[in-house]
């Protein structure tokens, strides 16, 4: 009860324009390319709105939704969800009556990208203010004429109508990030010289126009939201105190609402911001914006937190706080928030691995703590045929997805854990700095198998005596990995010790540390010993560092490195290591790199699967899953563990 209260702020109504919210938790727009691939609204994306709507969010807003043919693109079974056409209508309207029977409601993101894309083909170049392309994309686009300038304002206005005719609750008109309003609006990538370029006022001409010509087409009562970045934090881009003139502007043209957001392309590490990025980085923007409007302001950026959320409106920095990932991760985070049910949230771990990277690599939406992502209704726990004896072996995040799941579908499941606690080496990742939003996480995991009814045996390493005493239908070996000792000289030397035994602090390096790998774990662990005071040198072999990294969480992370004065060696091959440090092949040469008082092996681990070798036959059904099959990412091991709990 007392964190209901605590709450009331955010789970009080609010109007815009005409749109009544029973809450102030807004699900922003976020990509997922789950729209068919001709721009239509598919039953998988209806499935993944429809499991937030009955989780508590207030308005959900669907993703950038192309408003003109120059930027419509599908391929294979997805596609950029489309309202540049009437033929579109009714597969929205579909769309949102699902919404609305789900209890929340809706808006839809009218988008250009502008320069922000690849061109569509040999003929087909992107459209932009001007001719400068994007400095991530790189194709040089087509400049708009002043005919395109006006066709385009029209295509803006004309699927705003569309959406009210589908039967959506407001629009969002997208003027941020760098796509095509923002590219007209900043200095950063405008330099046309006739009406729409130059000063603040010409620069804004485009975007006040397509307020106005929307607010035309959908009436005085409809409620348009408008999205910016408050700062696109690039020389020359728009900044706060430019987003203060713009924001009042905005709302005489028609604006009901602003969503404060920031970045464009080339600093989309704080647009969608990673673990080492802070909490709530656009709050204060929101606020100072707030004060500039006499409309509701939305905030955004890691405010996934309930009680950092209910401050931020009760303070009046903001009057609805944006959850993107955090719904992402737990469709109902706003149902257990108010419920008081803080320790049945699964927590974001704002690990941007699935959510961005694997969406900008691959086209696919995944989750890293939630497997169901994209796959709502075919990931149903369905109650198992019958009742089995399950033994999982190892509480990692795939022995504890695997057992939490089986659990819930009606197994009788017993897992073992050889370490005093849970989490595995996803706990031991939770240990360098910035990374403690793993933690809340795994105790939510070792929560729900309570609440599942799962038997943990924590401290003891089971072994096929083990799986013969308590005779199990179903065993799943989830038993991890260990670390890779190199097969080269001095390896096994009183100077050398692991990544692992670092981070779990089973040891004490010295003073001065060189640290052999250079990938994500062994940057991190550069991170955490630089945190203290080392004189920490990395080398890798490969000519870069950090590849295995999201490119957003790599920026701050190699930022920190930077600030610690890490020196990093690449393209140098460990062939010995030393007393006093390694002995590298680089360029051809052999070099040695000393003055070291310890050496910390970060090169990767081995899968520890032994006991499934020695167990195979003897139960009815064997599953290797994590790193014990491969080592490899959470993200992995998490779905594996999903997979196997409801194919037993």
């Amino acid at each position: 009860m007392e964190e209901q209260i605590r709450l009331k702020h955010l789970f009080s109504p609010i109007k815009i324009k005409s749109m009544e919210l029973k809450n102030r938790i807004v699900m922003p727009p976020m990509g997922t390319f789950m729209a068919n691939a001709d721009g239509s609204a598919s039953d998988r994306l209806i499935d993944y709105h429809e499991a937030r709507a009955k989780g508590g969010a207030a308005l959900l807003t669907v993703e950038v939704t192309a408003v003109h043919p120059s930027c419509a693109f599908g391929m294979g079974e997805i596609g950029v969800a489309a309202l540049y056409d009437d033929k579109f209508v009714p597969g929205w309207k579909r769309f949102t009556e699902h919404i609305h029977a789900a209890g929340a409601k809706t808006s839809i993101q009218l988008w250009h990208p502008g320069r922000q894309m690849p061109p569509l083909g040999p003929d087909k170049p992107p459209w932009a203010p001007s001719p400068l392309p994007c400095p991530m994309v790189l194709a040089p686009p087509h400049v708009m004429t002043a005919s395109e300038i006006e066709e385009m304002i029209e295509s803006f206005a004309q699927a705003a109508f569309r959406a009210k005719e589908a039967g959506f609750d407001a629009v969002e008109i997208h003027g941020a990030h760098g796509y095509l309003i923002a590219q007209f609006m900043s200095a950063y990538s405008n330099r046309r010289t006739d009406r729409y370029g130059g000063d603040l006022g010409s620069r804004m001409r485009f975007a006040l126009e397509v307020l106005q010509a929307s607010r035309a087409k959908v009436g005085p009562a409809f409620p348009i939201v408008f999205r910016l970045s408050a700062d696109e934090r690039v020389p020359g881009g728009i900044h706060l105190e430019e987003s203060l003139a713009m924001a009042p502007l905005l709302v005489a043209a028609g604006a009901d609402c602003l969503s404060v957001s920031t970045g464009v392309y080339a600093t989309g590490q704080y647009t969608v911001a990673p673990v080492y990025a802070p909490k709530g980085l656009n709050v204060q923007a929101a606020q100072q914006i707030k004060k500039a409007v006499n409309v509701p302001v939305i905030a955004v950026g890691k405010l996934n937190d309930p009680l950092m959320a209910e401050e931020v409106i009760a303070s009046g920095k903001a009057d609805l706080v944006a959850i993107g990932r955090g719904l992402y991760a737990d469709p109902e985070l706003p149902n257990k928030a108010a419920a008081g049910q803080f320790e049945d949230i699964r927590w974001c771990t704002a690990c941007i691995q699935g959510c961005i990277t694997a969406l900008m690599e691959s086209f696919s939406t995944r989750c890293l703590v939630n497997p169901e992502v994209g796959r709502e209704r075919q990931m149903a726990i369905a109650p198992a045929a019958k009742s089995k004896r399950v033994l999982v072996i190892g509480g990692g995040p795939a022995g504890m997805e695997a057992a939490k799941v089986a659990a819930q579908r009606g197994h009788d499941v017993t897992l073992y854990e050889k370490d005093a606690e849970l989490g595995g080496q996803y706990r031991i990742a939770s240990i360098p700095p910035a990374k403690q939003e793993i933690i809340p996480y795994i105790r939510y995991q070792a929560r729900q198998l309570d609440k599942s009814g799962v038997k943990v045996v924590m401290g003891q390493q089971a072994t096929a005596a083990t799986v013969d005493a308590l005779k199990p239908d179903v065993v799943v070996v989830a038993a991890g990995s260990s670390p890779v000792i190199p097969d080269i000289p001095g390896a096994n030397g009183e100077n050398v010790v692991t990544g692992h035994d670092v981070l779990t602090f089973r040891v004490q390096t010295g003073s001065r540390v060189l640290i052999a790998g250079g990938g994500s774990v062994g940057c991190e662990i550069a991170d955490f010993l630089a945190s203290y005071g080392k004189n920490v040198t990395v080398v890798d072999m490969l000519p870069d560092v950090a590849t295995d990294m999201p490119v957003g969480s790599k920026f701050f992370l190699m930022e920190r490195l930077a600030q610690q004065k890490v020196k990093i060696v690449t393209s140098a091959a460990i062939r010995e290591i030393l007393s006093n440090g390694v002995l590298v092949s680089r360029d051809g040469k052999e070099e040695t790199i000393g003055g070291m008082d310890t050496v910390v092996l970060a090169l990767g681990t081995k899968s520890r699967n032994e006991l499934a070798g020695e167990i195979e036959g003897t139960v009815g059904e064997l599953y290797v899953i994590g790193d014990a099959r491969t080592p490899g990412k959470a993200m992995d091991a998490i779905a594996a563990g999903a997979e196997v709990g409801r194919q037993i």
